[in-house]
């Protein structure tokens, strides 16, 4: 079990800290989070202790969540709950299976990330771009899992069953943009899709149909079920949780670092995307 935090710990920012941008005030409610919390790390002390010593490179990200959360305007409360959560990601490892998951990048990247996602989720579709441009930028390889969200979004399964159809055919992807490029997703209107991609329609329409394509998209949604997810898009980066375009960012970046990689290319500013918002 963890101790206590030490009550006469020095409290304290060291200088190392970067409080650009808070008034006085914040700093000491920031000061005052990180003197109640735990160490991330694990140890038997104050996450401001961890901080103050200098050898958990978690503390010092996360001192910078904190710092952020306050600039967005969140309270102390919300910021300690957002806090706790973003710990517990950063801290477990899931293993989702890519087996049969159509994927884009080099096989030998050492960085994967699998994301669930849902062809009617409006979410996913502003994440696409940014995502293609992350993957082209870091090399990672990208699995793509099926993630329909059947109780809200009428037709998501069907498409994800026609792109599971046009995966068959060695097109997935051309689909999947496609998909994504468009508002109408009723049956009617993919059939026109698939034509114009040039698929072999009565091998498309077959496959759509067959029960191999519900089986393969509801094993996915089980997958997702299994690691929790709870909304689309959600990414994985080498079984790592991120929900939003920040966090999938400063966790590739993180595990190429881990992976050994030297030379890690700067970040990229991914633009006018809601980072905290899911279907």
């Amino acid at each position: 079990p963890k101790a206590e935090p030490k009550a006469d710990a020095k409290k304290k920012l060291p200088e190392s800290v970067d409080t650009t941008g808070l008034d006085p005030a914040e700093v000491k409610i920031l000061t005052s989070i990180l003197a109640e919390q735990f160490d991330p790390c694990g140890k038997a002390r104050s996450f401001l202790e961890s901080v103050q010593a200098g050898d958990c490179a978690l503390a010092s990200r996360l001192v910078r969540f904190i710092s952020h959360k306050q600039q967005q305007g969140y309270g102390k409360r919300r910021i300690v709950a957002l806090l706790l959560r973003e710990v517990e990601r950063l801290n477990t490892v899931v293993k989702v299976s890519t087996k049969g998951a159509p994927s884009m990048g080099p096989a030998t990247s050492k960085v994967d990330v699998v994301i669930f996602s849902d062809f009617q989720c409006p979410f996913c579709r502003r994440m696409h771009g940014p995502l293609k441009s992350l993957q082209a930028h870091y090399g990672v390889r990208i699995y793509y899992k099926h993630y329909p969200l059947r109780q809200t979004h009428e037709y998501a399964e069907g498409a994800a069953r026609a792109a599971w159809a046009a995966q068959q055919q060695g097109k997935f992807w051309l689909m999947h943009d496609t998909l994504f490029d468009q508002d109408d997703l009723k049956w009617s209107a993919v059939k026109g899709y698939a034509k114009k991609i040039g698929l072999d329609m009565k091998r498309f329409i077959a496959d759509v149909k067959d029960a191999k394509s519900k089986d393969a998209v509801e094993q996915d949604y089980q997958d997702g079920q299994d690691a929790q997810v709870d909304g689309t898009p959600t990414f994985f980066v080498n079984g790592r949780r991120a929900e939003t375009l920040e966090q999938l960012q400063s966790t590739i970046r993180e595990q190429l670092g881990l992976a050994g990689v030297k030379k890690i290319p700067g970040p990229l500013e991914l633009g006018e995307v809601d980072p905290g918002a899911q279907g």
